[in-house]
C-alpha cells in the first residue's frame, strides 16, 4: 500500500503523485505533459519553488463501519 499526501484546493481533493523542485526540471515546451505521462496524473500545481503532480479526487469508495 503506497502512502499518498492528499490536498484539498478550493473544496476539491488531490492525491499527491509526486513533489519535484522547480531547479530540477528543465521547463522546456511540453514539459508538463511529459510530466502528466510519466507520473499518470490529471494536474500539476506549482508553489513557491515546489512542483505538486497529482491526480484528481472524484470520488471516494469506503465501507461504514458499524
Amino acid at each position: 500500500m503506497h502512502n499518498y499526501q492528499i490536498i484539498n484546493i478550493h473544496g476539491k481533493l488531490y492525491k499527491v503523485k509526486r513533489i519535484l523542485k522547480t531547479t530540477s526540471i528543465k521547463m522546456i515546451e511540453g514539459w508538463s505533459d511529459v510530466l502528466r505521462t510519466l507520473y499518470h496524473a490529471d494536474i500539476i500545481f506549482k508553489r513557491g519553488e515546489e512542483i505538486y503532480i497529482c491526480e484528481t479526487i472524484d470520488d471516494i469508495n469506503y465501507d461504514p463501519i458499524p
